[in-house]
């Protein structure tokens, strides 16, 4: 029988190659370095979440959920007492404040680059708007203390508050003297400002704008051609395809908002800059209020005392974990609009 009949199995001639050898090496290397990264990631938002329990423990167990219902804020020893309430407040103005005003400039602003703006224009505005991203936080301080909150004195806030103060339809509370708050005019109360809600609120517009931008314009972009034809060939107008463009990529444009919603939460130094850093509840958007990032930049490094600072620690674990949940949120979301790409 001739040994051509029997042909024995292939080898590949290249295995035991010297180089091949080094190249699986290398191989394993990387496989190792990259496994070693995502464990290293882990294990850093591990022990970050381990320091900020271990140390805001004693205010856990002495403060306990009173801490979120209690608008005092007194660190002096002996009558000291801890409550964020007016923190948690401010937190909330000023990141509804900025949602209210950069959702619809920035899906606007997504909308006008992918399908207004020619391709020259569509994108130089795409890098100018980025580009805000990049500007440090303390430049957005600096220039809100010394131009925007002027601005806001002298002329935007009067014009609101001659606009609003006399205009009176929901009673929404009475004072012990017996004179009753009105909406809207509540809003307005106390006069111009500058270093105000209203100001912690546009200096966050500004500064979660390009991150809701960016992200609304790629999942646009996403916007598969046969459907927006098939649009057109049904007769449809372009604001009614650019309708069924933004329901169809909605879970993703909410997911580019919760995003931007966290930046707003975490921003520090900007905010407490132009919003006046007080620890007052106030209905009204010209009165000074005060953040929990923004008590942390403040009075850190001031706790002297271990159930100061243990407070201080609990106010971070608070922050992180509300930036945490609206992150996973946000990823969730974008991840889904995958999804349903992949299934049209």
């Amino acid at each position: 029988m001739n040994d051509a009949d029997n042909p024995s199995p292939l080898q590949n001639p290249f295995i035991d190659v010297p180089q091949n050898a080094a190249r699986r090496l290398v191989d394993r290397i990387t496989k190792a370095a990259a496994l070693g990264g995502v464990l290293l990631t882990i294990s850093i938002l591990a022990i970050i979440f381990i320091v900020l329990i271990h140390g805001s423990w004693m205010a856990l167990r002495q403060i306990g959920w009173h801490f979120f219902t209690t608008q005092a804020w007194n660190p002096v020893p002996g009558r000291d007492k801890y409550g964020v309430l007016s923190f948690l407040y401010g937190t909330g103005v000023t990141t509804f404040l900025a949602l209210l005003f950069g959702v619809p400039l920035s899906i606007g602003t997504a909308v006008f680059i992918t399908r207004i703006a020619p391709r020259w224009l569509a994108g130089p505005v795409s890098f100018l708007v980025e580009l805000l991203a990049a500007i440090p936080s303390i430049a957005y301080g600096l220039w809100g203390c010394f131009v925007m909150s002027p601005w806001l004195q002298n002329y935007l806030e009067p014009v609101i508050y001659d606009a609003l103060r006399h205009i009176a339809i929901i009673p929404v509370g009475k004072y012990p003297s017996g004179r009753i708050e009105y909406f809207p005019a509540n809003l307005v109360r106390g006069g111009p400002s500058g270093s105000d809600f209203l100001a912690g609120g546009l200096i966050l517009t500004i500064m979660i704008l390009p991150i809701i931008t960016a992200i609304t314009r790629d999942v646009l972009q996403q916007f598969p051609a046969e459907i927006e034809q098939g649009a057109y060939g049904l007769g449809a107008t372009w604001w009614q395809t650019t309708r069924l463009a933004l329901a169809y990529c909605r879970a993703g444009i909410f997911g580019a908002i919760m995003l931007g919603m966290a930046r707003a939460i975490g921003e520090t130094m900007a905010v407490i800059m132009v919003i006046g850093n007080t620890d007052h509840i106030s209905a009204s958007l010209f009165a000074g209020g005060q953040t929990m990032s923004g008590v942390l930049a403040n009075e850190f490094m001031e706790a002297d005392h271990p159930i100061y600072l243990s407070a201080m620690f609990y106010v971070a674990l608070v922050l992180m974990l509300s930036s945490l949940v609206t992150n996973v949120i946000a990823r969730g979301l974008l991840a889904k609009i995958q999804t349903e790409r992949k299934a049209a």
